[in-house]
């Protein structure tokens, strides 16, 4: 058996390079997402922005406009706020299979959301995403701009829930959302703290009128959950998002080395 091995190695090795190569023609093949007709505030030109570096470029190119000569964290934020409901529409991301096909089989195999993007960079190569997907864009843009950000979970994991974030400026915490894309303008004390809302739900409620009924409105503000100041959520699914990328990108050359050490060695035994 070893000896066979042995003779058919480079054969073995050349078969799991194409195997292994074979996930990327996907990206030939990939279909665009088409928004359905929702009323959100997407913009399709923003699509261009499809990485963190352009993501935070842009919003500080529309920030320099307004000409302040001290940096207005409250204004950034507005600014990052407004960009983020725009470049996404609501729904699910999730890794292609050319992107992360071990991811997309541990979802197939162990559990669905394995392959639902936790990873800000790679959330900005889709037009959509889910509440806790946008607010991650938008939390690491201020995160890179040191602006103390953290999540806000509301409700329930078998649901009904929501996922936002609260930004520290003008010395108190300030919720937004950019998911819902609330009403503001009808609250009269708007992008207060959580705590505040929680006391005056009624007020909170008339900026996510026609978003959400009253019934769920309610039961989601049953539970809160805060996330660390400065801390992206999901960090495990993060890591396993990273490592599988990796793995995923290495196994080709793995096996391309293999396969040439294995005909270099066949070749010096033939000499």
């Amino acid at each position: 058996m070893v000896d066979f091995f042995k003779g058919k190695c480079h054969y073995i090795f050349g078969i799991l390079l194409v195997v292994s190569i074979i996930p990327f023609f996907g990206y030939f093949f990939s279909v665009k997402k088409e928004p359905e007709n929702k009323p959100e505030l997407f913009d399709r030109s923003l699509s261009r922005i499809n990485s963190m570096e352009k993501a935070v470029n842009y919003v500080d190119s529309v920030y320099s406009t307004f000409g302040f000569q001290a940096f207005d964290t409250a204004q950034y934020v507005y600014i990052a706020s407004k960009f983020t409901k725009e470049r996404f529409y609501h729904g699910l991301s999730r890794y292609s299979f050319a992107e992360n096909w071990l991811a997309v089989a541990c979802a197939k195999i162990f559990w669905s959301h394995m392959s639902a993007i936790v990873c800000p960079n790679d959330i900005l190569k889709h037009p959509d995403g889910l509440c806790s997907q946008q607010t991650i864009v938008f939390m690491e843009i201020l995160r890179r701009k040191q602006i103390s950000v953290r999540s806000v979970g509301l409700g329930y994991k078998e649901g009904p829930g929501h996922f936002l974030s609260e930004i520290k400026y003008n010395h108190d915490w300030h919720i937004h959302d950019v998911t819902k894309e609330p009403h503001w303008h009808k609250v009269v004390n708007h992008h207060l703290s959580m705590e505040y809302y929680l006391s005056n739900k009624d007020s909170l409620f008339l900026a996510y009128e026609g978003k959400l009924s009253r019934p769920v409105f309610d039961k989601i503000l049953e539970k809160v959950e805060y996330g660390n100041a400065n801390e992206l959520p999901a960090r495990n699914m993060l890591l396993f998002h990273k490592a599988t990328k990796f793995f995923t990108s290495a196994l080709p050359f793995t096996f391309l080395s293999l396969f040439l050490f294995c005909v270099f060695k066949r070749k010096k035994q033939f000499r």
